[in-house]
C-alpha cells in the first residue's frame, strides 16, 4: 500500500515484534486513513521528491505575479529589522499578502486540496523563521516563497495522517547523528516532576549515559537555508559540544520535559530542524539550554542542562523571602520593589536575546522560572523557551498559571512578541502587588476583553506603596498596539525600548522606596494566590482520577440546569453533584477553598471548568495507559494480553489524588464492575 511508505526523510517507527493473535496495540481503536488522505500525501511526497519541476513551477508562479513590477524591484534597496541594508544588487520581492495568494494560487495548480485557515497559519509558521519583523515578511524574494511552499506541503501531509495510526508509527526525530529512542538514551524519568505548560518537567532526571554523552561531539546537520538570513561558519551550524550538560556534579542528571506528540505543530522533518538549531544556538542569558532529545512512542523528550540540586522554583523563592524573619529583612534581605525590579531586568534581558533570533517563549510565567542559587538571582534558569512556535497550547495546563489568554489566531506572520510582554507585565503586577491581574475566577471570554483593552487596576489600598513609574512600566507593557505611538522601532526590538523605561532608572529620592519591606497586607495576598494554584491543580486532579468523559459530561449537565444567570455554581452546589457517583468527599475537603473562602458565591464557570477538567482526564489516561506499556517494555506500542492485564491491574507510578490501579483511573467505576472487566480482559 502507498500508506506505508515513510514521510519524506522520516523513517518508520521500529519494526513491531511478530504478529501476535493476543497482542494489544495503544492506537487500536483509532480509524485507518481514507483513500483520499493516501493520494494526497502520495501526491505530496511525489512533488517534494522532484525539485526540478516544483522550483519551475514556483518560479513560473512568481514571475506572473510580479508582473511589470520587476524592473522597480531591481532598483530598491531593500532594508531589513533596524534599518540593516541587505544589499543593492537585489533580487525581485512581493509583499507577504501578495505572497499568500501565490501560495494559494501555486496549490490550485498543483490540484491540491487545502482550507485557506490552515494555510494561512502555515505560510505565517515558515515566515516567522526568517521574518523576525513586518518590513522582512514584506520582503518576500523567489527563495522565500519557495521555502514557504516546501514548508506548507509538509504540513499539508501531516494534516492528511493526523487520525490515523500511522500518525504515531513513524520517527519524530530524524537528521540525530544517534539513537533517537528514549529506551536507548540510558535516561530514567524519574524524582521530582512539576506540571509544565506543555507536559511534565522531570527536574532532576537520571543519565546513565552522561559520560559517554558528554565526551560526544555531535554532528548535526545543517538546517534548510533560510531566505534572506547569512549562514553562520561552518563550526557553528554542523558541531555542538555537549560537554555543558551542567558540569562535574550535575553530569548524571538533566531537567527533561515530556511533550506528548499530539501537540506537534509541524511534521518531523521542520520539526527535528527546528530542534536542530535550538540546540545548537548560542546559549541565552538566564536559559536553560536544549542539549538533546529523544522519543517514544507517545511522546518528544527534550533534554536540558542540569538545575542544581537544590533549585526554587521562583514562586517559592518570593514566598520565602517574603516570610523572612524581621532582623533579615531589616538588613535589606527582604522582598521589595527593588527586588522585583531586579527579577523583571533579567527576564527582559532574556527576552531581548531571543527576540533578536525570532524566538518567543508564548507561556512565561513564575512557575518556569528557576534559581540554581535561592542567594542570587544571577543564577536564574527560565524553563520552555522557544517552544510556542513547535507546539500547540494544550488545554491541561495547570490552572490559573497564566492568564494571558492564548494567540489562537496563528496567521500574523510576525512572532507573538506582544504575547511575552503581556506575560511580563503579568508576572511584575503579581510580584508588586501580591494578587494576579485578574480575577482568578473571570472566564476566557472576560480575560480576551481585559488584556484586549488593556486595562489594570490599581485602586486597592496594597497599590499604595507601589512607585508611580512602577505602575507606568506595567501598563506600558499592556498597552494594545493600536493605542501606542507610531514608530520605526520593529516589535522584535520592543522589549529593548522597555528596557529603558524610567522605572529601572529610579531618582535617589524614590530609591528609599523602593526598598521598603512589603506589609503583611501584601504577604497575604501572595499566600492567598499561590495556595490557590496548588488547591485548583489537585482539584482537577482528583476528578481525573475519578471521573470518566462520560461522567464529566452528565456532572456539567446537571450543573447547567442549577448554576445562576451568568452560568456559574457555588462549590456547595457542585460537590453534591460530584459525589453522586464518585463517593470522595475527603478528597473534596482537602481543596475546599481552591475557587475562594466563600464557598456558597457562585464562582465556578461551567463551560471554562468543563472544558479543563476533561482535558485533564484525557493527559491523565493517555499517561497511565503509556505507563503500562512503558513498564512491560513494549515500546513500540504492541504488547501481549497478559502483560496488559497484569499492567493495569498494577498500581500508578505517579499518584495524583491517592494510590490506585491503572485500572480504576480508565474505568472508574463500582468495584463488583472493575472486577468484571478485569475478568474479561
Amino acid at each position: 500500500s502507498p500508506w506505508l511508505i515513510p514521510p519524506l526523510d522520516c523513517p518508520p517507527f521500529p519494526p513491531h515484534p511478530p504478529d501476535d493473535p493476543h497482542a494489544m496495540t495503544c492506537h487500536d481503536e483509532v480509524p485507518t486513513a481514507t483513500a483520499a488522505a493516501q493520494a494526497l500525501v502520495r501526491k505530496i511526497r511525489i512533488t517534494l521528491v522532484n525539485h526540478a519541476h516544483l522550483n519551475l513551477v514556483v518560479n513560473e508562479a512568481f514571475q506572473v505575479t510580479l508582473g511589470d513590477k520587476l524592473q522597480q524591484a531591481e532598483d530598491q534597496v531593500i532594508t531589513v529589522s533596524g534599518g540593516a541594508q541587505v544589499g543593492a544588487n537585489l533580487e525581485p520581492a512581493v509583499d507577504y499578502a501578495t505572497s499568500l495568494a501565490l501560495v494559494y494560487s501555486i496549490l490550485d495548480r498543483m490540484q491540491i486540496s487545502f482550507e485557506n485557515d490552515s494555510v494561512k497559519t502555515w505560510v505565517a509558521a515558515a515566515c516567522g523563521t526568517f521574518a523576525f519583523s513586518r518590513s522582512e515578511a514584506n520582503v518576500m524574494t523567489a527563495a522565500r516563497v519557495r521555502f514557504v511552499v516546501d514548508w506548507v506541503l509538509r504540513c499539508l501531509s501531516e494534516h492528511a495522517i493526523q487520525r490515523s495510526p500511522d500518525f504515531f508509527n513513524r520517527k519524530f526525530l530524524v537528521g540525530f547523528d544517534h539513537n533517537t529512542m528514549l529506551s536507548d538514551s540510558g535516561i530514567q524519568l524519574s524524582g521530582a516532576v512539576a506540571h509544565g505548560y506543555y507536559g511534565n518537567i522531570w527536574l532532576h532526571a537520571k543519565d546513565k549515559m552522561s559520560k559517554l554523552r558528554s565526551d560526544r561531539v555531535t554532528t548535526l546537520p545543517p538546517v534548510r537555508g533560510q531566505p534572506g538570513r547569512s549562514p553562520r561558519t561552518s563550526h557553528q551550524q554542523n558541531v555542538v559540544n555537549l560537554q555543558g550538560f551542567g558540569g562535574e556534579a550535575d553530569r548524571r542528571q538533566h531537567v527533561v520535559i515530556s511533550i506528548s506528540k499530539t501537540l506537534c505543530r509541524l511534521p518531523p522533518e521542520l520539526l527535528s530542524e527546528r530542534l536542530h538549531y535550538l540546540i545548537r544556538m548560542e546559549p541565552l542569558p538566564y536559559v536553560l539550554p536544549l542539549r538533546d532529545a529523544f522519543e517514544d512512542l507517545e511522546h518528544i523528550h527534550l533534554v536540558y542542562e542540569a538545575l542544581a540540586p537544590g533549585a526554587m522554583c521562583l514562586i517559592d523563592k518570593v514566598f520565602d523571602d517574603m516570610h523572612l524573619p524581621e532582623e533579615e529583612a531589616d538588613e535589606g534581605k527582604g522582598f521589595c520593589e527593588r527586588t522585583v525590579q531586579q527579577i523583571i531586568w533579567k527576564v527582559m534581558t532574556a527576552m531581548k536575546q531571543a527576540h533578536s533570533k525570532g524566538l518567543v517563549h508564548g507561556s512565561l510565567r513564575m512557575g518556569c522560572c528557576y534559581l540554581n542559587d535561592s542567594d542570587s538571582f544571577d543564577s536564574l534558569q527560565i524553563l520552555e523557551f522557544g517552544l510556542a512556535n513547535l507546539f500547540e497550547y494544550p488545554s491541561s495546563t495547570p490552572p490559573a498559571s497564566v492568564l494571558t489568554p492564548p494567540e489562537l489566531n496563528r496567521s500574523d506572520p510576525v512572532p507573538l512578541y506582544r504575547r511575552d510582554l503581556q506575560c511580563v507585565a503579568e508576572m511584575t503586577y503579581l510580584m508588586l502587588q501580591g494578587q494576579p491581574l485578574c480575577k482568578l475566577n473571570d472566564s476566557v471570554e472576560e480575560l480576551a476583553r481585559r488584556f484586549q483593552r488593556g486595562t489594570v487596576c490599581f485602586g486597592d489600598t496594597v497599590h499604595a506603596k507601589t512607585s508611580e513609574n512602577a505602575k507606568a512600566f506595567v501598563l506600558d507593557l499592556l498597552r494594545p498596539p493600536n493605542f501606542k505611538k507610531q514608530s520605526r522601532i520593529q516589535a522584535c526590538h520592543e522589549v529593548a525600548i522597555h528596557m529603558s523605561h524610567r522605572w529601572f532608572r529610579p531618582e535617589s529620592e524614590n530609591v528609599a522606596q523602593l526598598t521598603e519591606s512589603y506589609d503583611i497586607i501584601l504577604l497575604r495576598k501572595y499566600d492567598t494566590w499561590r495556595t490557590t494554584l496548588r488547591l485548583r491543580t489537585n482539584f482537577m486532579k482528583i476528578l481525573a482520577d475519578h471521573m470518566s468523559l462520560a461522567r464529566i459530561k452528565e456532572l456539567w449537565e446537571r450543573l447547567t440546569v442549577l448554576a445562576d444567570g451568568a452560568n456559574r455554581v457555588s462549590w456547595t452546589t457542585m460537590v453534591p453533584e460530584i459525589l453522586r457517583h464518585c463517593p470522595i468527599l475527603h478528597l473534596l475537603q482537602k481543596v475546599n477553598k481552591a475557587f475562594g473562602e466563600n464557598e456558597e458565591l457562585p464562582v465556578i464557570h461551567i463551560k471554562d471548568t468543563q472544558k479543563m477538567m476533561e482535558a485533564w482526564r484525557r493527559k491523565r489516561v493517555r499517561e497511565i495507559l503509556w505507563q503500562v506499556f512503558n513498564r512491560s517494555k513494549a515500546f513500540t506500542g504492541v504488547m501481549s494480553a497478559e502483560s496488559c492485564v497484569d499492567g493495569l491491574t498494577s498500581k500508578v507510578l505517579h499518584v495524583w489524588s491517592r494510590p490506585m490501579r491503572v485500572l480504576d483511573i480508565v474505568m472508574p467505576s463500582e468495584g463488583r464492575e472493575s472486577i468484571r472487566r478485569v475478568d474479561e480482559l
